[in-house]
């Protein structure tokens, strides 16, 4: 039973790697090593998990469908091990978080945790950059996004709502738009990715035939926020950060019967291990009990 556990924790990482060297090097095996590990673990189940050439390691359907029984299996492993682990250790040390820039949306909901597990000291790196979890020393991520990496382990945890928004005095000035079309002649604060440099679309309907006006263009929320408030133009926002403004008649929404997919999932993403230290296990833990 051991030794088939072991085959599967490699043939798992040799999945993720794309080769036997890697895979090896990751679980300080030699490739012989983890080549005879999968030859045997092929033997076992009897049919072909991998297709091998001298560039790259591929999985075969069977193999496919074989990991996704193989993560199953190694994280009920890790919870009963967890389950007893978790009696005999303190939860201490570094823990780094990286965590969607949205104001508002995390963290004044992590203040328990703070609380709770004074003894932990935590990293917090606020940024749309999809940071490498594993290559950068990530304990977990919050990630807006449909698509979770699936080298990760993933969990959704919310929704993000976005809406269009402009002042009172903003709108007093103008003709209120009514379908995408009106917002040709109106002035409009848009948000470009600091990570891949692109402008954020506004999913309107007929808004692919139609070319909006980049009015204004800026990398950070707050400040998309702020002019918005100053009368400046329309903004696409999430509710999450400007639900006081919302609630205040400081800001007004705008074509809500308009816009189309304007919801986007959050998902809480970390990294896949043999063996995780009570921090990071009470970290994942606390984080999949949040309603963004």
């Amino acid at each position: 039973m051991i030794d088939s556990l072991s085959a599967i924790s490699v043939f798992v990482k040799v999945a993720q790697k794309g080769s036997f060297v890697s895979a090896g090097r990751a679980l300080g095996l030699s490739a012989s090593a983890v080549g005879k590990r999968m030859t045997g673990l092929e033997s076992t189940v009897g049919a072909q998990l991998l297709q091998r050439n001298t560039r790259k390691i591929s999985l075969t359907y069977e193999g496919e469908r074989f990991l996704s029984h193989a993560l199953r299996i190694l994280e009920e492993v890790e919870n009963i091990q967890n389950s007893i682990q978790s009696t005999t250790e303190s939860p201490i040390g570094k823990l780094k978080l990286s965590v969607a820039p949205i104001p508002d949306l995390f963290s004044d909901k992590f203040n328990v945790f703070l609380e709770r597990y004074r003894e932990i000291e935590i990293e917090f790196d606020f940024s749309d950059r999809f940071v490498d979890l594993v290559g950068e020393n990530y304990d977990a991520a919050l990630r807006i996004g449909s698509n979770p990496d699936g080298n990760l382990r993933s969990h959704y945890v919310g929704e993000m709502t976005n809406v269009l928004v402009a002042s009172p005095n903003y709108l007093e000035r103008r003709i209120l738009p009514n379908k995408a079309e009106d917002l040709l002649h109106h002035n409009l604060i848009h948000y470009r990715s600091r990570n891949s440099g692109l402008i954020q679309p506004w999913p309107l309907l007929n808004e692919k035939s139609i070319s909006l006006p980049l009015s204004v263009i800026c990398n950070d929320i707050d400040t998309r926020i702020k002019l918005a408030l100053q009368d400046i133009g329309i903004a696409y926002l999430p509710t999450v950060s400007i639900e006081e403004h919302l609630e205040s008649g400081a800001l007004c929404t705008l074509l809500e019967d308009h816009l189309v997919d304007a919801s986007t999932p959050i998902y809480l993403v970390w990294p896949y291990a043999h063996h995780y230290s009570l921090r990071q296990r009470l970290l994942i833990d606390y984080l999949k009990n949040l309603r963004l």
